[in-house]
């Protein structure tokens, strides 16, 4: 909830536009991206679709994605957002709990399924848009990678922090406590991103 209270999640979308949205069907490979970079701090299908969703779908229209392939695409990328390592869904703790062994345990196995999942997602959308003679968002219409990074680089910080707390064995409670409190910390490295203390209080409820 800080994350998308900086702005994580818009940052995320047009990053993914600005990598991949000119390449043939681009729209389409940017809801994979963002739908999975999305995942990795949600562990929400739902949550997932609604935030990813209103900015991809539009788009995957625009360039000549009927309204059925564009919202088959969004609802395949975020459906597996919820076993997108880090932060996954409540089952993931339920089958920690229940086998007995560790949650980074958990989230290191869903990371090779996850992976295989979106690659062949990007490959299907691929081929299809070859097929279909899809193009992509003209650069001039796109978001520029190098200002984004400058601007909201750092909102990725907290998701690497979780990430390496996690593989050094700490609980999960522990390493989500230090990245949230990292979030509301790097959030003040830039006026667009800043949170303060009521936002925090409004994004924790």
């Amino acid at each position: 909830s800080l994350l998308d209270k900086a702005g994580a999640g818009n940052y995320f979308i047009k990053s993914a536009f600005a990598l991949l949205g000119h390449m043939r069907g681009g729209p389409g490979k940017a809801a994979v991206v963002s739908s999975a970079a999305t995942g990795l701090i949600s562990g929400s299908s739902i949550a997932n679709v609604v935030t990813t969703g209103t900015f991809t779908i539009p788009l995957m229209k625009r360039v000549g994605y009927r309204p059925d392939q564009a919202g088959a695409v969004e609802v395949s990328s975020s459906v597996n957002g919820q076993i997108m390592p880090p932060v996954m869904g409540a089952a993931s703790f339920v089958m920690a709990e229940f086998m007995g062994v560790s949650y980074t345990s958990v989230m290191l196995a869903a990371a090779i399924p996850a992976l295989f999942y979106y690659g062949a997602l990007f490959a299907a959308i691929h081929f299809n848009a070859i097929r279909g003679g899809l193009q992509g968002i003209p650069r001039e219409e796109l978001p520029d990678l190098r200002q984004l990074m400058w601007r909201q680089g750092h909102l990725f910080i907290p998701v690497l922090i979780i990430f390496a707390l996690l593989l050094q064995g700490y609980t999960a409670t522990y390493a989500a406590i230090l990245s949230t409190a990292s979030v509301w910390a790097l959030s003040w490295l830039r006026r667009e991103t800043r949170v303060g203390l009521r936002g925090a209080v409004e994004a924790l409820r």
